[in-house]
């Protein structure tokens, strides 16, 4: 999408007093916790998503964020897309991370990179990116820019928002007398004693156990928001924020449906007045009503981008935590390729995001399943390395160890492989998941091509690393003064001079095959000569970055840059700081190690 964002920051330069000179320090006061990269070059415009006249889902946007008092108020503290087919009466929920890397295109043709929760926010300040296109002004400016920024990432027509503040989601869970949420993991963490520091800065500890529990207002917010775990570190990461607030979303629309709920309605809509900010008409009393009978046995989907599907972590300016999509270029092609998917087909394209396909070659020719799973791969799925199978078939066929999510996959395959694909269902639990049997029937794959997105964005300017988190780390008394002298530097028993000792790059990612368990590599530890880069580098993200050295922490990004005697809260998040990576306490949902089996014997891939 933008061609001054084809590498790894040479295109682009972080915002300075030029031009624009005053927006970083205003960025700060917005909340921002890093500085903006700017393109040095124009970028093609690219029109925004579109749907056809006929098609009848729709999709908006809801935000969440503190509102007046708060620090960051504007920053959108949760993101979620919001899939509607009333046809087939579903309603998907996508969840996006804050610190997604984002182009940021108030003009329509420069893009300014920084996290996608300053979206909302820089556009609400009328004094920052003031040479903004007429749609990104006035009462609804905010939210459209906002709306547009998901548009474009995700390739999906967004064409409404809705943004609610903390205080009013409050109001809103309390006026339909609270709601019962499926706790899905214990935990406690520390939490804000009040949202404006200036009234108290101090902390307080909460609580959750796992199972159902009825929440007042205050109650689920603190839920939906908890993130300094003191326990259970996985509910700590953003992801499980993201999973928590799904979770509200749909315990309030059961809520909102029973005699009880519907009630509530003319209370829900005057609190609506007051605290959320939308290009919606707010509906009377008697439409509400309407609607919510109407989308009373509507099917919900839930999904999110995560570390485990579609994105990784990386390092923006001046050490920014920031998430980027988990491809060589940093394209948002795979992305686009799941949420089109989710579009048109919810079921499919979750379990599209949720579950790693093995291709095995049982085709008796060599290549194929290289060949499927370099295909599959570039159509978005989610694939293990290629394996070899012990005996020839003539069949193609999808074994489904996942419980059952094979075959919302069946349909996608079948008409992206173009031939028929039988499902066998394999015991629950089985450690090989889903495995795509290439059959001697059909080993023809002309014609079959990923289709091309030209206009998919890339998140590439301002990253220093991909595939880690590398903080930047205060030096030092001893390398302070290492700094000033001439010290010899031992890496790899390869010895240099070096007039300084700073923390080097991490090196690339070795392209490393690790095998589903259960199969046979189609490869051996390392990739051969002629593996596509898409499928080495989709293949090589098993590797684990080598713990070490030094310790450094991060900011949380709802804390800015305050003026001096502003009361501020800045809990930490602790990083493992190595040459070879970084660990951070802050991470998604662990998974357990695959068990361990024994190999097949090896065929021909």
């Amino acid at each position: 999408m933008f061609a001054a964002a084809n590498g790894f920051g040479p295109a682009a330069a972080l915002l300075d007093n030029g031009a624009e000179g005053s927006n970083g320090p205003q960025e700060q006061r917005s909340g921002a916790d890093t500085s903006s990269v700017v393109a040095t070059a124009p970028a093609d415009t690219v029109p925004l998503p579109q749907k056809a006249a006929s098609d009848p889902r729709y999709a908006f946007l809801l935000m969440g964020y503190g509102g007046g008092g708060h620090e960051g108020a504007y920053l959108s503290d949760s993101m979620m897309v919001v899939i509607v087919d009333p046809s087939q009466k579903t309603l998907t929920m996508l969840s996006l991370p804050r610190d997604i890397w984002a182009p940021l295109v108030f003009d329509g043709k420069t893009a300014v990179y920084n996290k996608l929760n300053t979206a909302y926010a820089f556009a609400r300040d009328s004094s920052l990116y003031r040479n903004r296109l007429a749609r990104y002004s006035g009462k609804n400016g905010a939210g459209r820019f906002a709306t547009d920024t998901v548009s474009r990432l995700l390739g999906i027509p967004i064409a409404n928002y809705l943004a609610l503040d903390f205080q009013g989601f409050r109001e809103m869970i309390d006026a339909v007398g609270g709601i019962d949420v499926a706790v899905p993991a214990s935990f406690s963490a520390r939490y804000p004693a009040n949202d404006d520091p200036t009234i108290d800065s101090s902390w307080i500890t909460v609580r959750f156990t796992k199972g159902t529990e009825h929440m007042s207002g205050e109650r689920a917010i603190r839920f939906a928001r908890a993130r300094e775990t003191l326990d259970n570190v996985a509910e700590g990461s953003d992801f499980a924020r993201s999973r928590r607030q799904r979770l509200i979303m749909e315990a309030f629309k059961n809520k909102v449906m029973t005699a009880g709920g519907l009630l509530a309605v003319p209370k829900l809509l005057g609190i609506a007045s007051q605290h959320v900010d939308t290009d919606y008409s707010l509906p009377d009393a008697a439409q509400f009503a309407r609607l919510a009978l109407e989308w009373k046995d509507m099917r919900i989907y839930q999904t999110a981008l995560t570390l485990g599907n579609y994105l990784q972590e990386a390092t923006g300016p001046q050490g920014a935590y920031i998430l980027v999509p988990d491809e060589p270029d940093l394209s948002w092609s795979r992305v686009r390729a799941f949420a089109q998917r989710l579009w048109q087909n919810p079921a499919g394209g979750i379990a599209m995001a949720a579950n790693k396909i093995t291709v095995e070659n049982t085709s008796g020719v060599s290549g194929m399943a290289t060949q499927v799973t370099d295909l599959l791969y570039q159509m978005g799925y989610q694939v293990n390395a290629p394996a070899s199978g012990e005996e020839m078939q003539q069949d193609w066929r999808l074994l489904d160890g996942s419980g059952g999510e094979g075959k919302a996959l069946a349909p996608l395959l079948e008409k992206d492989l173009n031939r028929k694909i039988d499902v066998v269902a394999g015991p629950d639990g089985d450690p090989t998941g889903v495995v795509l049997m290439v059959g001697s029937s059909d080993v023809n794959l002309a014609g079959l091509r990923a289709p091309a997105d030209a206009r998919a964005p890339l998140s590439a300017a301002g990253v220093t690393h991909a595939g880690a988190w590398v903080p930047q780390v205060p030096p030092t008394a001893t390398q302070t003064a290492l700094a000033t002298a001439k010290v010899t530097v031992t890496v790899n028993a390869t010895a240099s001079t070096s007039p300084t000792a700073a923390l080097s790059p991490l090196p690339a990612r070795s392209p490393t095959i690790t095998p589903s368990p259960g199969r046979t590599a189609a490869a051996t530890a390392t990739a051969p000569a002629g593996t596509s880069t898409a499928t080495a580098t989709q293949l090589a993200r098993s590797s684990t970055p080598t713990p070490s050295l030094a310790t450094a922490t991060r900011t949380p990004t709802s804390t800015p840059t305050t003026a001096a005697g502003t009361a501020t809260r800045t809990p930490t998040r602790t990083a493992t700081v190595g040459s070879a990576g970084v660990t951070a306490t802050s991470v998604a949902t662990p998974t357990s190690p695959a068990p361990t089996a024994t190999p097949k014997k090896s065929a021909t891939p």
